[in-house]
């Protein structure tokens, strides 16, 4: 028993890191003015450049433009607010309205796109992480008044409504901001505290339980491979769909019934494995009832590496107290799992 309850220990140490979260790699863009942004950034990808938008970012805000390593020494970006002048180095991508990803740099206009001029930002030689503010290229104009920040949807991006269950909240976000997380329809969905989102709602979700069923709203200005970025408008407690009861029975500690040494505990909408008690990979799990190409009647698991890694689609065969079956999709492999007494 007592190194059972170390291993449990042990995960759930993992499992509060991992939502927390060390300082990860990224080029971020912090909006230092008073004014609210939309934001650009232009770079090189596969020999090729691309030039992606537009976020909109809040004054005190910041937007992690460029996720991962930073491979190269000059990245590039634009700011556009009402009142304000934007000073660019004359070097241009392409555009439009709207969110937009856009493969080169040349023929804007021939191939529907403006033309605009960004600013470089030299991130310097083996950087992990950079912070750009937006106060050093964006000026206000002379005679013009600071723009006010709206709060009606569409604000900050794409208006959204949906279905998720509230995940958890990290105390700790860069050492000054914190971040709440939801998972639903095979994303995880992040809002920062910051002054888009209303303070009230940051007060609900910290005294709300994980794993508990919610209907959010909001805007979503930014998406990171299955990773969601929302401004909050509103989060309200509903009442368990299906889903959400089959994703109730999974909480807890199992293990192969092949393998017993391949273990995983899930907590709230997390899968911390583990092999011979050594922490493998952390994943995100979301139970649908489709799952990619497979939406034949019955319920899917969808399990995607934390980290951002490939998904993984399985169909629930059955679920209960003690046993859990799995079938690994498109190969039709029988997983069966008991839990752990």
């Amino acid at each position: 028993m007592a190194w059972r309850m170390a291993k449990i220990a042990s995960a759930l140490a993992f499992w509060i890191f991992w939502l927390v979260g060390p300082a990860w790699a990224e080029l971020e863009i912090c909006n230092d003015t008073a004014a609210r942004h939309k934001i650009a950034i232009g770079y090189k990808q596969d020999g090729h450049w691309v030039s992606e938008g537009w976020w909109q970012l809040a004054p005190s805000a910041c937007i992690a433009a460029v996720k991962g390593d930073l491979d190269f020494r000059f990245y590039y970006f634009r700011a556009e607010s009402p009142g304000r002048l934007f000073q660019h180095d004359r070097l241009s991508f392409c555009t439009r309205d709207g969110l937009f990803t856009i493969a080169g740099d040349n023929d804007c206009a021939r191939r529907g796109y403006e033309k605009s001029y960004f600013a470089k930002i030299d991130v310097g030689r083996g950087t992990t992480h950079y912070s750009q503010s937006l106060s050093t290229h964006s000026i206000q104009s002379e005679g013009q008044a600071e723009a006010k920040i709206p709060s009606s949807p569409g604000t900050w991006g794409l208006p959204f409504k949906g279905e998720a269950m509230f995940h958890g909240c990290s105390p700790v976000f860069r050492g000054t901001e914190r971040f709440c997380a939801f998972v639903g329809a095979g994303r995880v969905f992040t809002v920062t505290e910051d002054s888009r989102t209303p303070a009230e709602i940051f007060t609900i979700l910290r005294n709300m339980t994980p794993g508990t069923p919610v209907q959010i709203e909001g805007d979503w200005f930014s998406l990171y491979d299955n990773a969601v970025s929302l401004v909050l408008r509103s989060v309200q407690e509903r009442a368990p769909n299906t889903q959400d009861q089959i994703h109730k029975k999974l909480q807890g500690e199992w293990y192969s019934v092949v393998d017993p040494n391949d273990e995983f505990t899930v907590v709230g909408s997390g899968r911390q494995n583990r092999y011979r008690g050594a922490l493998t990979s952390m994943e995100y799990l979301s139970v649908m009832p489709y799952c990619g190409e497979f939406n034949t009647k019955g319920q899917y698991l969808y399990a995607w590496d934390s980290q951002g890694g490939t998904g993984l689609c399985y169909a629930i065969k059955e679920v209960s107290e003690m046993e859990l079956v799995l079938i690994y999709l498109p190969r039709g492999t029988e997983l069966r799992y008991y839990r752990l007494n």
